[in-house]
């Protein structure tokens, strides 16, 4: 628990940590009015039962004089309007309560789910070569879902013990060894319950964390692979797959489920012998429990709150425990350094203006390698690219074709070197240089939208220049065919550009590249997965950029790259001209 709250602590901002003061606020003034109604049942009984000893009272009598009062009957009447008067008050304002506490759980919630986004986004190029679409995607939701299930349960804890402890103190004032009986046995059962369930319950939790996992993945490759699967006829295999995991899953939520609720069962059965116990006791004892009649009463009532408060107290223990391994999970992510600097990307904002690049992208002593590798894929390699020309880089598969894209994209952290366009390090301007710079990868990521908001890419709808779009899709010759479609540029797509052929998408791709305008435009084998006559027809509308942009073409098929101005080699953590 120590854990949690320090890490809730580091997780929220002031203004979340004063929300949660004015929710412990409110707990405190629940718990009075809980208190104050058990209290007045009992006096309320005790006037049924024996209203000839409360008349003798001093308290009674001095209400009387204040509200003149004349008998224990207008008394009575004014007792029971007052209790009903305060059950209302009561719960409007437990009402009241657990709609605050709803509020702040669910907005924040979304909150940390929208960090967790920013979060994963800032994150460097580097850290999604070995990352897990499926877990990132549970981490967002259903982690941040689990967590603040949690926090829910810390702050239902806090408020049950609250109420619990206002009614012990009352019920001692009335029978302080009664009390402490009931107390002790009710403490040692929550102990021992704590002892066997949480660890049954944070496995649980792992176990669902995993196997949620899982069934994320299973889905996503089923939509994503669907075509290819039911070529080869294997679906069995992948409903299979996701089946299998998901009886893990429902095997993990059964015993979440059993084991929440059997403490209920057990507090209840312990409590109620306890009373009974204590009742028997001062039977067998020869006590005189016929003036004892309205205390046992005040007990009965406060065991109907106080039965109902342990076993949730119990509940939230348990849940607790199994959204641990989910809390965490969200946290160990958001609290790196700390969450501002973690989720601020205010930074990510389209150049306005365009690094100027007029003679040369170079490579001065590029050293890289991987993470977690420590072989080089270059070793002070140096390479200058002159503006205005057409380049074909060539090599062997692992060679470091793609990764010397990535490197003039900037996406990965250089151990040595730099990259200059002209004598200005990209990364000093590096907003600016991705202004002008277009790149065209082998596999199009295509939304399922529009052509324009494909074309366009995250440009909000009311900021795209139409203009732009269609000299773009002239560039890339797509115009006549987006003409000849019923709705134009407003045609839909379909989920990865389903609806589209290869060379299509290709071209929705040099389309979106060329939007900008950039002076260099980076083709990262796009068009290796295409048959030889889309190949050529690609090639044809790229080869009719020369001399107007700055074309860097990576192929692994010589025909690609046969009207280059000049190709470089890569071999050997090292970039030569062959031509």
């Amino acid at each position: 628990m120590l854990r949690i709250l320090k890490k809730i602590n580091i997780l929220m901002d002031r203004k979340q940590k004063a929300a949660m003061a004015r929710l412990l606020v409110m707990m405190l003034i629940s718990a009075g009015l809980e208190t104050g109604a058990v209290m007045m049942v009992m006096a309320v009984v005790q006037l049924i039962l024996t209203p000839e000893q409360l008349a003798q009272g001093e308290t009674y009598q001095s209400i009387c004089r204040m509200l003149h009062l004349q008998n224990t009957v207008q008394f009575s009447v004014l007792a029971i309007l007052f209790l009903i008067v305060l059950y209302i008050a009561k719960n409007s304002f437990q009402f009241i309560l657990q709609r605050s506490l709803y509020r702040f759980v669910y907005t924040n919630q979304f909150q940390t789910a929208s960090n967790l986004m920013k979060n994963f986004v800032r994150r460097d190029y580097e850290y999604y070569l070995n990352a897990e679409t499926a877990v990132i995607q549970r981490s967002i939701t259903a982690d941040v879902s689990n967590m603040y299930a949690l926090i829910m349960a810390v702050l239902q804890i806090a408020s049950e013990s609250i109420v619990a402890v206002f009614l012990v103190a009352a019920l001692a004032v009335q029978d302080i060894v009664m009390t402490v009986v009931i107390a002790v046995i009710l403490v040692v059962t929550l102990v021992v319950i704590k002892k066997i369930i949480k660890p049954i319950m944070n496995r649980t939790g792992k176990e669902n964390q995993d196997y949620g996992a899982s069934m994320f993945a299973w889905i996503a490759q089923t939509i994503q692979g669907i075509k290819e699967i039911k070529v080869a006829g294997r679906e069995q295999y992948f409903i299979g797959e996701y089946c299998k995991v998901g009886r893990g899953y429902v095997k993990a939520m059964e015993r979440f489920s059993l084991f929440n609720n059997t403490p209920k069962l057990l507090i209840e059965t312990v409590s109620i012998a306890g009373i009974l116990g204590y009742i028997l006791v001062l039977i067998v004892t020869g006590a005189d429990v016929t003036g004892m009649v309205s205390l046992f009463a005040a007990f009965v009532i406060a065991a109907q709150r106080l039965l109902p408060a342990a076993s949730r107290i119990n509940n939230q223990m348990t849940s607790m425990a199994f959204n641990e391994p989910f809390f965490f999970n969200v946290s160990d992510n958001l609290v790196e350094e700390t969450s501002a600097e973690n989720t601020d990307i205010s930074y990510a904002v389209a150049a306005k203006e365009k690094l100027p690049v007029t003679r040369q992208v170079q490579l001065c002593d590029i050293t890289y390698h991987y993470p977690n590798s420590d072989r080089l894929i270059f070793d002070h390699a140096s390479v200058c690219f002159p503006i205005g020309k057409s380049i074909g880089i060539v090599g062997t598969s692992g060679a470091g074709k793609t990764t010397i894209i990535d490197i003039l994209l900037g996406l990965l952290k250089l151990q040595g070197g730099k990259v200059l366009a002209d004598d200005t390090d990209i990364q000093e301007h590096y907003r600016e240089w991705l202004a002008n710079v277009g790149y065209i990868p082998q596999m199009i990521f295509l939304l399922d939208a529009d052509i324009r908001k494909n074309v366009a890419f995250g440009v909000p709808e009311e900021e795209i220049d139409d203009g732009r779009l269609w000299h773009a899709l002239e560039e890339a010759q797509l115009d006549s065919f987006v003409k000849g479609l019923p709705e134009g540029i407003h045609t839909g797509i379909g989920e990865r550009g389903i609806r589209l052929s290869g060379g299509q998408r290709q071209r929705i791709g040099i389309a979106r590249a060329l939007y900008n305008d950039p002076e260099v435009l980076i083709l990262d084998e796009a068009t290796s997965a295409l048959d030889n006559d889309t190949e050529a027809a690609i090639m044809d509308s790229i080869n009719r950029l020369h001399g107007r942009k700055t074309l860097i073409i990576i192929a692994h098929r010589l025909q690609t790259i046969e009207k280059c101005d000049m190709v470089f080699r890569v071999e050997d953590g090292k970039v030569r001209s062959v031509s």
